[in-house]
């Protein structure tokens, strides 16, 4: 009899820890499972690009003997958003947009360039969901965010047309901007814009990211990404009718290698554009980290935009003769 009973009793301890072995397992298998689908986020946004040279520098040396950034911010429906500014009172404005994830940061190699500095007036912003303009979320709505972002042509003091600069889908929202206030720009360049909605639905990595299955187990800043990946190929399609709308120079730049935003975005633009004669600059061995990889390439661009297209600007606002 007691026999019986200590074979039951090891026949439920085994039960038991079976039980609990699997649930591990199981726990274990899931978790493993999200942060490969987090990484795999990470190096397709990364694969072939190498980490940007501007995140070995720190900012102090970056701005070493260089007009400072100093930092502000307003308010709108509720919402701060904050940015950086090297202020030239006066001077045309150029308006920085980051892409996703991302922070002013991304730009302050820029913002630090003597030949820009000297030039122009400088503000890189924290979109709304990132950085300092993160406490409210992220704002999916390319229109509204645009809208959220508008504020920040009050600080244009010149009487000039802005240029909006933006990298991946900052370049998608500059565009949207130029749609929205066209009067007040005077020319954008678009840095691997995600622009053509057949070429950015989601991919099966968002997707999952996407599932309350793996949701918690990614990070916060690939999951605001990845929330705004999630519905561009909607807002995206959304802007279709608006192309035509858009008058103002614009230049895309386009890595040849990019795999994340591909090229072929940049043929897009060229149809989208094509009684307007977009200046397209393709960099064959570039991929998505172009601005940083590639800075050089990107500060001349904003030049001749400023020496060419932004001082015909001027010629119509009747600036200068």
């Amino acid at each position: 009899m007691n026999s019986v009973i200590e074979k039951s009793t090891e026949n439920n301890r085994c039960s038991f820890n079976c039980r609990i072995f699997g649930r591990t397992q199981a726990h274990l298998l899931t978790k493993r499972l999200g942060l490969f689908i987090s990484g795999i986020i990470a190096i397709v946004s990364i694969t072939g690009c190498g980490l940007p040279s501007l995140y070995a520098k720190s900012m102090q040396a970056l701005f070493e003997d260089r007009p400072q950034p100093v930092f502000d911010s307003y308010v709108v429906d509720d919402r701060l958003i904050h940015f950086a500014e090297v202020q030239s009172p006066g001077k045309l404005l150029i308006v920085f947009l980051h892409g996703t994830p991302g922070s002013w940061s991304n730009w302050a190699q820029y913002m630090a360039d003597e030949h820009l500095s000297a030039k122009t007036h400088l503000i890189a912003v924290d979109r709304p969901g990132f950085g300092k303009s993160a406490a409210e979320g992220i704002v999916p709505s390319l229109q509204k965010q645009a809208q959220y972002l508008m504020p920040i042509f009050e600080r244009n003091t010149s009487g000039q047309g802005i240029l909006l600069v933006g990298h991946s889908l900052g370049a998608t929202i500059a565009v949207r901007m130029a749609m929205q206030y066209p009067e007040q720009l005077c020319g954008l360049v678009l840095v691997a814009p995600s622009l053509d909605p057949v070429l950015e639905k989601p991919r099966w990595y968002n997707k999952f990211a996407a599932s309350p299955l793996f949701r918690w187990m990614i990070p916060d800043k690939m999951l605001l990404a990845n929330e705004e990946v999630m519905v561009l190929e909607q807002e995206l399609t959304k802007m279709l009718p608006l192309w035509q709308t858009i008058d103002i120079s614009v230049t895309v730049i386009q890595g040849g290698k990019d795999r994340l935003v591909l090229p072929s975005n940049a043929d897009f633009a060229e149809r989208m554009l094509k009684s307007k004669k977009p200046t397209i600059i393709r960099v064959t061995d570039a991929g998505h980290f172009i601005l940083w990889k590639k800075p050089d390439i990107i500060r001349d661009a904003i030049l001749g935009v400023l020496d060419q297209n932004c001082q015909t600007d001027k010629i119509n606002r009747g600036l200068i003769d």
